[in-house]
């Protein structure tokens, strides 16, 4: 079984990228509906920040072994983007949005990453199969 470094850290992207966006949609209505939770309820910046942490890096990987094999600028502008928005957005989006704008920006930064992910998964293995059948193709001729 072959070991897939940028597949593994887009799918990680993906997911971290999904729980910060249901993190911020769904945390302000489980906290009215349930007040006992605001009794545990962790530092919002804190918990923004600890998962820039995680998909920063892994992002970053992603994409540079990603784009060593497709070369796709839609891949590299969409991460690019998606990571600014969301790190601007952690540090300064409440200052300057306000909190919901925090929210929807957070939301449409993960969406951009997780769509460019994506991307950058396809697009790998699609680079993976041509290159496997030149291969064969090579190997029989």
């Amino acid at each position: 079984m072959k070991f897939n470094t940028q597949a593994i850290l887009d799918r990680f992207s993906i997911g971290v990228s999904m729980l910060c966006a249901i993190h911020c949609a769904f945390m302000p209505i489980l906290l009215s509906i349930y007040p006992v939770i605001q009794t545990f309820h962790a530092d919002e910046h804190a918990f923004h920040i600890m998962l820039i942490w995680l998909v920063v890096p892994s992002s970053i990987i992603a994409l540079t072994l990603g784009c060593k094999k497709h070369k796709d600028k839609t891949v590299f502008a969409g991460i690019t983007l998606g990571l600014f928005l969301l790190v601007f957005t952690a540090f300064f989006g409440h200052d300057i949005m306000g909190e919901f704008g925090e929210k929807a920006a957070t939301i449409v930064a993960t969406i951009i990453l997780a769509i460019s992910h994506f991307r950058n998964f396809s697009l790998c293995r699609k680079k993976e199969c041509v290159d496997a059948c030149n291969q064969k193709e090579a190997e029989q001729s």
